[in-house]
């Protein structure tokens, strides 16, 4: 495994956030660093307006997410940070809205899946400058939950999986009314829901019911009952939107809006058009797969694409690509519901593919919720 993990067993959200930001101070050094930088290039948002914008998120997230606010309040005090410098980077999504991002994900109920469970897997597409700066982040909460997330060092969540048998995936999308004031950012949703959620209607009424101002696809894969659930939630000013799974069980998502009222005002089509091709690609894919057969293996089959260069679904940066635009696939995360289980692996599907080697932890029902 060549990636932290940092496991957390405090009993309070402050402490737990104190704990993380200690242990990985020097990373969250990075991120902040890195951040400031594309802040600055990509949005011309200096130091003082940052913090700023940090300051009016904390002020969102305080009372949308109070544990988490304490929490990331933790993980200034740890890492040495100013509080707003930390809350900055938790909205870092809100921040940079109106910047172009990658991400694909693949989710099919049981029903098409050779185990009969349902499955989750997606490319995180970023900046590669972060390549070093994400961890996996393992919690252990007092009342026995566990929730794992993978995510960037100092951001309270992203992708990730809990012993409540709810996966979260995380594709950018891009909306005409994206921009200030500053939303509920979606690290802290994604968090939230991996925190609270017993199952995908509670996971989805949490989505839908947050006010944002930068656009996200949430897609959500639960140990529900006939096969689990399997839905993505487009996120945007203009109100939440909703994808399910095709006939065979099947769904597929990159950047751009499908559904309304989003896909109305979509702007990722115009920023950054190979959302479309990646969408087909990953849907012709899947279409050739008979249900019932489908694996981990033979949807990374379908994910190990380069066509489209740095708009690929697994995608690697031009040599030349200058700061801000070098994209690429730094992880690969699978999520299965029925096991409590998330897959890790540093890179894209194209190293993979037809291997094992992979970092895997299964999260105990033991202490479930919904047990």
């Amino acid at each position: 495994m060549d990636f932290p993990v940092h496991h957390s067993t405090e009993a309070t959200p402050r402490d737990r956030g104190h704990g993380l930001g200690a242990a990985q101070s020097e990373r969250i050094a990075a991120v902040v660093e890195i951040y400031e930088r594309l802040f600055q290039h990509t949005a011309q948002i200096g130091p003082d307006e940052m913090r700023r914008l940090g300051g009016s998120a904390m002020e969102v997230i305080q009372g949308w997410a109070p544990d988490l606010g304490e929490e990331i309040e933790g993980i200034a005090a740890g890492s040495g940070h100013d509080v707003a410098v930390i809350a900055a980077m938790n909205a870092r999504t809100e921040i940079l809205a109106a910047g172009r991002g990658e991400c694909s994900t693949i989710a099919c109920l049981g029903n098409a899946t050779a185990d009969g469970e349902p499955i989750g897997i997606q490319t995180w597409d970023w900046h590669n400058d972060l390549a070093g700066c994400w961890m996996v982040w393992r919690i252990d909460h007092a009342d026995g939950r566990r929730v794992e997330t993978m995510t960037e060092a100092g951001i309270v969540g992203k992708v990730g999986m809990s012993s409540q048998g709810v996966g979260v995936l995380l594709n950018i999308l891009g909306h005409g009314k994206d921009g200030p004031p500053i939303g509920v950012p979606v690290h802290v949703m994604c968090r939230r829901v991996l925190d609270e959620a017993n199952g995908a209607v509670k996971a989805l009424e949490l989505l839908a019911g947050a006010e944002v101002s930068a656009s996200s696809a949430v897609t959500i894969v639960a140990d529900d009952v006939d096969g689990g659930a399997c839905c993505t939630v487009e996120l945007s000013p203009a109100g939440p939107g909703f994808v399910t799974p095709d006939d065979r069980g099947v769904l597929t998502h990159s950047n751009h809006f499908v559904a309304e009222p989003g896909r109305l005002d979509d702007t990722m089509v115009r920023l950054g058009p190979d959302s479309v091709l990646r969408l087909d690609h990953a849907r012709r894919g899947m279409a050739r797969l008979t249900e019932g057969t489908i694996d981990e293996d033979s949807i990374l089959g379908v994910m190990h694409s380069h066509r489209g260069g740095s708009g690929a679904i697994c995608c690697h940066p031009a040599p030349d690509a200058p700061f801000g635009e070098r994209w690429q696939t730094l992880a690969t995360v699978t999520v299965r519901p029925s096991r409590r289980e998330m897959t890790v692996r540093r890179g894209g599907p194209c190293q993979w593919w037809s291997t094992d080697a992979a970092a895997s932890t299964s999260l105990s029902r033991q202490g479930s919720a919904a047990s």
